[in-house]
């Protein structure tokens, strides 16, 4: 009997300690019986360059990267996919034909949930308001422009950032909103997505009301520590349909799961249990430290 090859895979970030991936991608690969293993890399953002160009001489399949590596991440071969190239930045680098690839599963991981809950022809026929300027606000913006959203508010607590971004994309349907007038778009917009770091665990809360938001609004948090932040508290007070972002952390795992074990986690199979618990337990050892 032959025994199948052990595959190996990992995240590389710096810190990279916290990182829910490993927990999400072994339980896949113990669930579905694949030999391998996924690991934390700890990558210093000095010696990325390095780190990153020694991969193809390594048994190492790929590796998703975090912040702050992305942009070092996608300048680190000449070989990019289109999703990496839209967004300039890569999560994600796989090898194929002994060559290294940059792609980033981003804005398949942002759509795939939100396609689940709204489905595309109510995409189609809801204007959004984006709040963030940063990478994770750009692939919120262009899965958004392929599932043909008619309009996309970018706002920022920058207005010069949003204002930058808007010129960059230089689409008629794209606007740029002051951040003193975020509020007057939230009466309008059907899909309000909150792709800034407000919100996340040490940072303070995203500054915006949803007492005048539609009753139909969908609020989606990409922040997933803590998993209910102050925005889906609101969502949840005003009766909104909402989506927290550990939904987002999955969508985006399994298409790096399939580049880098050869096979895609079945939609049964489903990690958010398991990352709840490990987040919890997180905060209860925080607060009795």
């Amino acid at each position: 009997m032959t025994v199948p090859f052990p595959k190996l895979a990992g995240v590389c970030g710096w810190p990279i300690h916290h990182s829910l991936s490993p927990l999400m991608h072994n339980f896949w690969l113990k669930k579905m019986g694949i030999t391998g293993a996924y690991v934390h890399f700890a990558v210093r953002p000095d010696d990325a360059p390095r780190a990153f160009g020694t991969l193809t001489r390594t048994s190492i399949s790929g590796v998703n990267v975090t912040l702050p590596l992305k942009k070092l991440a996608f300048d680190s071969t000449k070989y990019v996919t289109p999703d990496a190239e839209r967004l300039g930045v890569a999560n994600c680098l796989y090898k194929k034909n002994g060559q290294l690839y940059a792609h980033n599963t981003d804005l398949e991981g942002f759509a795939a949930p939100l396609l689940k809950r709204l489905g595309p022809q109510k995409i189609m026929n809801t204007p959004a308001l984006v709040i963030g300027t940063g990478g994770a606000a750009r692939a919120v913006i262009g899965a958004l422009l392929s599932l043909n959203c008619p309009e996309i508010r970018i706002c920022g607590r920058t207005d010069e950032k949003a204002e930058k971004l808007r010129r960059e994309i230089d689409l008629p349907s794209i606007y740029a909103v002051p951040w003193r007038h975020r509020q007057i778009s939230t009466p309008s917009a059907g899909l309000i997505v909150n792709a800034s770091s407000a919100g996340m665990k040490g940072m303070s809360e995203l500054d915006l009301d949803l007492k005048m938001a539609r009753p139909d609004c969908f609020v989606y948090d990409l922040v997933y520590t803590p998993l209910e932040t102050g925005l889906l508290r609101q969502a949840q007070q005003y009766g909104l349909p909402h989506l927290g972002g550990l939904e987002m952390l999955v969508g985006q795992a399994r298409p790096s799961f399939k580049l880098f074990f050869g096979q895609t986690p079945p939609e049964d199979l489903d990690p958010s249990p398991l990352l709840k618990q490990a987040l919890t337990r997180k905060i209860q050892s925080t607060a009795n430290a």
